[in-house]
């Protein structure tokens, strides 16, 4: 089924469709997003001025013909912190229903936490945490605990909304507002548009091998840094750097100081970074999605039947920790040697190191990819000491795999 998903944010608008597979999995089939900044001046009780309307309407107006050329028949769209905060927000809510043809709706701040935990839960392998979603007009935090959510608390502090105040000024607001926050954990998961973005400037800083920053950590002292170097830079500086684009860099650095405070109040030594968000929690609400059921989205992507009993054959025969690992390894293989790739392990390689494929981490992806790549080929030592394992274990799985694959017939299953 062809879905789509719309968020009306304080900072920009975007929409998101998606393939969506019948065990509940998905593919993100593209996107595209205007920084309206709707929110822009509003205070509490204030009111969405005409122009930003305006802009708002013009910009559903290009949502509604991509809905209709991308042959979208489920859509859900929501409004958030804006939408919350002003005095019109119902009406301007309705004029923009009017104009998409489906039902806007405007979310609280509870539910906001809540959509973006489950999109997270639902696309990363995290058990405990804390998970926040920083946006344009406010800040998001679930807490979550053997992936159920504890807690939810949402404030009035977002990136768009402290711009014209000082770095000082920022770091108090926020300090104040994280003293309602008694949760427990140290291990913080963030997502959202800023955060992504400083994931990219620290992965392009420090070389990693991969383009994707799904799971990528993110060190105390690293953001520590950013927020006091990006804080410095004019906005034209700011947008010259890796990853960061001009319409971003507009809000950067007042977000990299809320979540350089957030790591501080929460004592928290790296934050795990999350692709998917509070949009994948509205298009996957009320499901569970586990990794088993990611494997199979690769599988329905290529229309080939998902090979679990080659998976498990593999999965099997290596045992121990990386059983997991090797089996999908073996998985992907398979699809994309019944896809009819003639070096499928070559392929596996290269779609991995920088596929976003979600309930994966990065490293997880890089070290599936490497197995595939071992399979049929040297890997090098650089790469395996990103992941501190030894190429002689990878080559050992590798030819575990190779030795089942090569002994069968194209297309025929265990």
């Amino acid at each position: 089924m062809r879905s789509a998903v719309i968020d009306a944010g304080y900072n920009s608008f975007r929409i998101s469709v998606y393939d969506v597979f019948p065990n509940g999995s998905f593919r993100l089939i593209g996107s595209f997003k205007k920084f309206v900044r709707i929110g822009e001046g509003i205070q509490e009780g204030g009111v969405i001025p005409e122009n930003k309307i305006k802009e708002a309407e013009e910009t559903f107006l290009k949502f509604k013909k991509i809905i209709e050329v991308k042959n979208v028949k489920d859509v859900r769209a929501v409004g958030t912190s804006a939408f919350r905060y002003a005095l019109n927000g119902s009406e301007v809510s309705q004029r923009l229903s009017d104009i998409l043809g489906y039902d806007f709706r405007i979310i609280s701040g509870e539910e906001e936490g809540m959509m973006s935990a489950i999109g997270v839960m639902n696309t990363l392998p995290v058990i405990d945490g804390i998970i926040f979603e920083i946006g344009g007009g406010s800040l998001e935090l679930a807490e979550i605990s053997q992936r159920n959510v504890k807690k939810i608390v949402s404030l009035p502090i977002g990136a768009l909304k402290l711009i014209n105040y000082s770095e000082r000024e920022i770091r108090n607001k926020v300090r104040n507002e994280l003293l309602t926050v008694s949760f427990k954990s140290n291990f913080l998961i963030g997502s959202g548009g800023n955060m992504r973005a400083i994931a990219k400037l620290d992965e392009k800083l420090s070389g990693f091998p991969s383009d994707s920053i799904h799971g990528y950590l993110i060190s105390s002292k690293q953001i520590n840094k950013y927020s006091k170097v990006l804080y410095s830079l004019d906005p034209e500086e700011r947008a010259s750097l890796p990853g960061i684009s001009k319409d971003r860099a507009f809000t950067i650095h007042t977000a990299s100081i809320i979540i350089d405070e957030l790591v501080q109040y929460f004592n928290a030594e790296y934050i795990m970074v999350s692709a998917f968000g509070m949009r994948e929690g509205v298009l996957t609400k009320d499901k569970v999605i586990d990794r088993n059921k990611w494997l199979e989205s690769i599988a329905y992507s290529y229309q080939i039947d998902p090979p679990w009993d080659i998976y498990r054959e593999v999965e099997r025969v290596s045992k121990g920790e990386m059983g997991f690992y090797v089996g999908a390894s073996a998985f992907i293989l398979s699809v994309l040697r019944m896809s009819g790739f003639i070096n499928y392990y070559d392929a596996c390689y290269k779609l991995l190191r920088n596929a976003l494929i979600p309930g994966f981490t990065q490293n997880e992806l890089l070290l599936i990819s490497l197995i595939c790549k071992s399979a049929k080929g040297k890997i090098k030592k650089k790469l395996a000491k990103y992941l501190g394992i030894k190429r002689k274990e990878l080559e050992y799985y590798g030819n575990v795999i190779k030795n089942i694959l090569d002994e069968l017939p194209l297309g025929v299953k265990i």
